[in-house]
């Protein structure tokens, strides 16, 4: 499903709205928490790899897919299965929190 975004872009583009918005989602914790317990650059980090990662996914689908399936497989035996249930809920947090719509120009003939 695509929503229309109800705003325009912030002046810094996407990656605001990543660090403004997905990063808390993510993180579970706001801001201020990860800075005091990660350091100021964690959510520019984050943000960072996020965006590298959705362009990444872009370019190479079939090579995400399989990098995640592996993923999966890593915490499902390293941690308690509960650990990754987050993650679908993670992803329909961020796609509410920033909507997308793709802005299709008329071809002229």
């Amino acid at each position: 499903m695509v929503w229309p975004r109800d705003a325009v872009l912030p002046d810094d583009g996407p990656p605001e709205d990543i660090y403004r918005l997905a990063v808390p989602i993510w993180c579970e914790t706001n801001h201020e928490e990860l800075a005091e317990k990660f350091g100021p650059e964690y959510a520019c980090g984050f943000t960072y790899g996020l965006e590298r990662g959705l362009i990444l996914a872009n370019l190479k689908p079939e090579w995400a897919r399989g990098f995640y399936q592996l993923l999966r497989i890593h915490y499902l035996q390293t941690h308690t299965e509960e650990d990754s249930l987050d993650w679908e809920d993670h992803a329909e947090q961020t796609v509410r929190a920033i909507p997308v719509a793709i802005p299709w120009r008329e071809i002229e003939p």
